[in-house]
């Protein structure tokens, strides 16, 4: 069962790299429809799984009660009988629920608690895509005068740690980039520091300026570090840095 948990983790995620690397072909830069065609092809995606694992289930040789399928093979006629009519898929996965798919400890499951199941499957399926697509390509600076998305270049040097976050976006809102330029010592260890991203295209007006913090902690013997974005995509002149 917890295989099937991180196929289905897999199979969410797969939809949204898919997805987001076609916004970034067809150059979607609108959040909201991003979100949207990601929810119908997630929902079509996990339709289209059933149509398939029932029309898998119907070739295969063997029985269900918790028995393994002996054998059994793709049949596009039968996907697609599947696909098209809702009411097949229904009434296999009725089916299917009588008799379950798959055991723990040793017993079937079936009735209401494969329901559940197949419940969290479709979450899972439905959910993991759009989350990641909140974070997805749409957010990324794009250039509209140079009609690219812009590139990320990593700005050289530790900067100091973040600890007012409206001091600094005041200065840097006034053209003061003192800050940026104030890189920490090389030769001393620093626990507590900040690094900077810079977004920008070739002819542009203006580049977009992302801040993080990272802090060092021990744990267990072990540092860890704590990664934080504390100051995201902030508008800035072209060659200001």
């Amino acid at each position: 069962i917890y295989f099937n948990v991180f196929i289905t983790l897999g199979f969410g995620a797969g939809i949204f790299y898919l997805l987001n690397f076609c916004f970034k072909k067809w150059k979607l830069r609108n959040k909201g429809i991003a979100l949207l065609i990601t929810l119908l092809v997630a929902l079509l995606a996990f339709y289209a799984q059933w149509a398939l694992f029932v029309s898998l289930m119907y070739n295969a040789e063997g029985t269900m009660g918790g028995d393994t399928w002996v054998k059994s093979s793709f049949n596009l006629e039968g996907f697609k009988a599947f696909f098209l009519h809702p009411s097949f898929i229904w009434e296999a996965m009725q089916g299917l629920n009588e008799v379950g798919t798959f055991t723990l400890k040793k017993s079937p499951v079936s009735g209401g608690m494969l329901w559940a199941v197949w419940a969290i499957e479709m979450g899972i399926i439905l959910i993991t895509p759009l989350i990641m697509a909140f974070r997805g390509i749409t957010i990324y600076p794009f250039s509209e005068k140079d009609e690219v998305w812009m590139n990320k270049r990593t700005l050289p040097g530790r900067l100091k740690f973040v600890a007012d976050k409206d001091a600094v976006v005041s200065s840097l809102g006034n053209h003061d980039f003192a800050y940026v330029y104030d890189h920490l010592s090389d030769e001393e260890e620093h626990f507590s520091f900040a690094t900077a991203e810079l977004y920008g295209s070739e002819t542009d007006d203006h580049q977009y300026l992302t801040i993080y913090n990272h802090q060092f902690t021990e744990k267990k013997g072990k540092m860890e570090e704590k990664k934080d974005e504390v100051i995201e995509f902030l508008r800035i002149n072209r060659n200001s840095l």
